[in-house]
């Protein structure tokens, strides 16, 4: 079982984005959707066909960069907290059922590591008939791989209540265009606690993590 991450408060009274927090948390409760075509070029050239894993790696470490993605709420007090990081629950498909079971890594830094544990997620989720594999911690974030299609946009509906922060990722079918092996990347999250200028720094930290991981391979 995946362990729950530690976390610290989150101090309304200096954290810069509380007027936006309210204003969409409790307000329009908007959220942010975009999907982009991510180069993938020199990992691809490196992990061939397996590149999931590694995109799982890049994506998440990417997310634990960030403050503004790993916010939550503590269940203690209901009150705003940060992770000190999150771990993906990600999808092991069923081919004969055409379901899926939810499996969740827990991050770790060293890529090593975190392939190996990955790996025997999925493994795990292949023998897994249910829904989910596991009990999963709270700290966590939600990601799903789509091979079968190179897709253009995704548009999934966060919860109404606005309360729902974790980012929500989306990988599409990798496809050689323009001599270059790209991937639709798609990026969900509340708008109360990230704009689309974070999503963009996501989008571009992803693709330079890609290219050191592929080195290092």
């Amino acid at each position: 079982m995946v362990n729950e991450a530690g976390y610290k408060p989150l101090d309304m009274k200096t954290w810069a984005r509380t007027p936006y927090y309210n204003y969409y948390a409790h307000g329009s409760k908007g959220m942010c959707a975009v999907t982009a075509e991510l180069d993938i070029s020199a990992l691809a050239k490196k992990a061939g066909s397996d590149i999931y894993i590694p995109l799982l790696y890049a994506i998440t470490k990417v997310i634990n960069n960030h403050k503004e993605f790993r916010v939550g709420y503590c269940k203690e007090n209901g009150e705003l907290m940060v992770w000190d990081y999150i771990s993906p629950i990600h999808r092991v498909f069923h081919p004969d059922t055409e379901t899926f079971t939810r499996v969740c890594t827990e991050w770790k830094e060293d890529y090593k590591a975190f392939a190996k544990g990955a790996a025997a997620d999925i493994k795990k989720g292949e023998k897994c008939a249910s829904l989910n594999a596991d009990e999963f911690p709270d700290s966590v974030f939600e990601v799903s791989y789509v091979p079968w299609l190179h897709y253009s946009s995704v548009n999934m509906k966060m919860s109404e209540s606005g309360k729902y922060l974790a980012p929500i990722v989306t990988i599409g079918k990798a496809e050689e265009i323009g001599g270059a092996t790209k991937i639709p990347l798609t990026m969900q999250i509340s708008h109360a606690v990230a704009d689309g200028f974070h999503i963009a720094r996501f989008f571009e930290e992803t693709r330079a993590e890609t290219e050191k991981l592929a080195a290092s391979l």
